[in-house]
């Protein structure tokens, strides 16, 4: 959902880059978890800065109580995550995946997702280092099965082989 940068201030405001389409996430009164923490902490405040966002969370009121989620992620559990309509997906879900041809060859696993324009753009890693950029278009992606756990790519002609 996102990483928290540094702390800002000295009354326990914490700086994050929100890495979520999602910008509802961030509202006061939401919960969050941070990444090792045994508990969510509830967000109180948010405001914007830049392309980042400075949140203060209920209960934290100082540096020193904020400055041990520095470099950390955020996150909601998975039965939080409100659904998404049919063929929408959340990059949690698609990163990892692997991917393979028609004939069934293993690509390589979708390592990054970055977006161009209206479109996504999978970068996908094969074993050897070898990347391709696949963007996700009725032309390219014939089916992401993400129960099944597998992506399958129409043919790409000078790219990808069967």
């Amino acid at each position: 959902m996102g990483t928290v940068l540094k702390t800002v201030g000295l009354k326990g405001e914490i700086k994050v880059r929100p890495l979520t389409d999602n910008p509802e996430r961030f509202e006061p009164g939401g919960r969050i978890w941070f990444e090792g923490e045994p508990h969510p902490y509830v967000i109180e405040t948010v405001r914007p800065h830049k392309e980042c966002l400075v949140i203060s969370l209920e209960g934290v009121g100082s540096i020193e109580d904020v400055e041990r989620f520095r470099d950390r992620d955020m996150y909601v559990p998975e039965g939080e995550v409100p659904p998404l309509p049919e063929g929408e997906y959340y990059h949690y879900q698609i990163l990892g995946l692997p991917v393979y041809t028609h004939s069934g060859r293993l690509v390589g696993k979708v390592t990054d997702i970055m977006t161009a324009g209206e479109k996504d753009v999978y970068e996908v890693t094969d074993s050897g280092g070898r990347e391709y950029m696949i963007p996700v278009t009725h032309e390219s992606v014939d089916v992401i099965d993400v129960e099944g756990g597998r992506i399958t790519l129409f043919p790409l002609p000078g790219y990808i082989e069967e």
